[in-house]
């Protein structure tokens, strides 16, 4: 197997093994992977794009002269974002990962994508966040009082993920130093659908996480998201539990390159 710089002869090939991949993540997650009607001609069209584009570098992986898999490295501020890595077999993760060579690099992967998981490991990738997804709405009344901060507030560092460059639209403090950041409402990429506008909250800190928490998804659910998409970093158990007990989801993982 070898790896190349995709050309737009490549482009049926391609579709046709990210249409595969969509497809396992909309069983993996039925809403947030929910497809819109016409999903497979709007990526295609989006992936003739990336191809021919300046500043995205779109590479195949060839076996035999067969595509068998493809990935694009994305410019986002201050990284890169691989995205639409698929491939028609597990044995050509290796040479694709391996291929890329744009830093600092970091992928997606949907948490019960086993296979995937493994060849990110074996490539020396190292897992440095996890995105949780639940409904915007908490189960219920959020308890105690938190205070809504202005922009002159000193906002905590946030974890690695892939939604570069999102404005802190929600800034939520607790009076004890905790403090939630959420982004603006956010419509879901052309062929998704999942219903709505979400919003990602990407930092949250404090003694009492589960309470900022919910104060800010009823916050996002009151302004009409309908879903929110939670970033953890890699090692917080106690987040995880947190986010697990509040109702939300382990849906997608994120890795960085070395």
């Amino acid at each position: 197997m070898h790896a190349r710089r995709a050309v737009p002869d490549d482009i049926g090939a391609i579709a046709a093994l990210t249409r595969a991949n969509r497809a396992c993540l909309a069983e993996w997650s039925p809403r947030w992977w929910r497809q819109r009607p016409g999903a497979d001609d709007l990526h295609a069209a989006w992936l003739a794009h990336l191809v021919t584009a300046e500043g995205p570098v779109a590479r195949v992986v060839e076996d035999g002269g067969e595509v068998v898999a493809f990935s694009v490295a994305v410019p986002q501020p201050g990284q890169w974002f691989v995205d639409d890595a698929s491939v028609a077999e597990a044995g050509a993760w290796p040479s694709l990962l391996a291929a890329v060579e744009e830093r600092p690099a970091l992928t997606c992967a949907a948490t019960r994508d086993v296979d995937r998981a493994a060849a990110c490991g074996d490539a020396g990738l190292s897992l440095v966040s996890s995105i949780w997804i639940g409904p915007a709405a908490p189960a219920g009344p959020p308890e105690g009082a938190v205070e809504s901060l202005d922009g002159a507030a000193s906002l905590p560092a946030l974890p690695p993920h892939t939604f570069a460059g999102l404005a802190a639209a929600l800034v939520l403090g607790d009076g004890a130093g905790g403090i939630v950041v959420g982004s603006p409402s956010l419509p879901a990429p052309p062929i998704y659908d999942p219903g709505g506008t979400v919003a990602v909250v990407d930092r949250l800190t404090g003694d009492d996480r589960a309470r900022l928490l919910a104060h800010a998804r009823a916050a996002i659910a009151a302004r009409g998201d309908v879903l929110v998409a939670v970033v953890a970093a890699s090692g917080d158990a106690e987040l995880d539990d947190i986010l697990g007990g509040a109702g939300l989801t382990r849906t997608v993982d994120v890795y960085a390159w070395p």
